[in-house]
């Protein structure tokens, strides 16, 4: 598994190193990097082939996987159907450490579409994680580092103890704090429905659940 330690100012990458970055994902491989909550595997979240691999790495299938995107603008591109409430929450707690379920047209891969057209959207409140569907140029998976039933991977040791010879390309800016990971709110119910809740509490919510 290659490294690359994002800097700590300005621009996290290097020139090369951005072109690592696009490379592996370009070639429908995984890459492990930063989020606020935990650390992700990311892969092009408009390939098939790419998204049978992560899932093949989690060990496990049929089971919900989110998407990266950049910015809220980004999300608000993707997403249909958005109720006032569904704004104003998203507005209010985004780019933040939470997973909205929404309506959308765009081209993902099917794995990461329900049967009833929704997808996980993430905005990490990260400028390492966010940069990283910019430099791609297309959104990217977001789901912890560990196989099923396994507690997820908060550092390099860890990641290398789950996936060394799997995974190409780590981002690592060391270990990172154990985290609930983000909240899950399904926005096309009504009421919304809670469906995790992590490290943005129910409580803190709780204006934009009745």
């Amino acid at each position: 598994m290659n490294i690359i330690n994002p800097s700590r100012g300005g621009n996290p990458f290097s020139a090369e190193q951005t072109a690592e970055i696009q490379r592996v994902l370009g070639q429908g491989k995984v890459i492990v990097y930063p989020t606020d909550t935990l650390y992700g595997l990311g892969a092009d979240a408009t390939s098939s082939v790419a998204v049978d691999m992560l899932y093949s790495l989690k060990s496990r299938e049929n089971s919900p996987i989110s998407v990266l995107l950049a910015s809220t603008a980004q999300l608000f591109e993707m997403v249909t159907d958005l109720s006032k409430n569904a704004l104003e929450l998203i507005e209010t707690f985004m780019p933040g450490a939470l997973t909205v379920i929404c309506k959308s047209k765009y081209e993902f891969a099917p794995q990461l579409i329900s049967d009833n057209g929704t997808v996980g959207f993430r905005v990490p409140d990260h400028k390492i994680s966010c940069l990283l569907p910019e430099l791609f140029g297309k959104p990217i998976t977001t789901t912890s580092v560990n196989p099923a039933g396994k507690k997820p991977a908060s550092s390099k040791a860890d990641v290398e103890a789950y996936y060394d010879k799997q995974v190409e390309l780590m981002l690592d800016i060391g270990p990172v704090h154990q985290s609930k990971g983000s909240t899950v709110i399904d926005l096309t119910t009504s009421p919304f429905k809670i469906l995790r809740e992590g490290e943005i509490s129910r409580q803190a919510l709780q204006d934009f659940l009745n």
